[in-house]
């Protein structure tokens, strides 16, 4: 739940980023809490997009970067290649 959130923040506050960036934090925490590491590393990477988009390449990466070591500990190679493309990206 707190994810959809997060995302309806993201599109809604472009103009307010640290909102945005708040809620993802929150669902960030949220699944960390309870264990979910693969849904606090699709928080994380959800995060890292909307930063892309914001244009702040620095966030974006250190998003992505924590997107990846949630996907590396649940096991999901799929995931870690996907988001090892879009560190590249941010490399280009």
């Amino acid at each position: 739940l707190e994810l959809l959130e997060a995302e309806r923040s993201g599109i809604n506050a472009r103009q307010n980023t640290v909102h945005a960036l708040h809620a993802y934090d929150k669902a960030i925490a949220s699944a960390q809490k309870v264990g979910y590491i693969h849904e606090q590393g699709l928080a994380c990477e959800m995060a890292g997009f909307y930063c892309k988009r914001m244009m702040d390449k620095e966030k974006a990466f250190e998003y992505f970067n924590q997107a990846l070591e949630c996907y590396q500990k649940w096991g999901s190679s799929v995931k870690v290649e996907y988001v090892r493309k879009e560190l590249d990206k941010l490399h280009a």
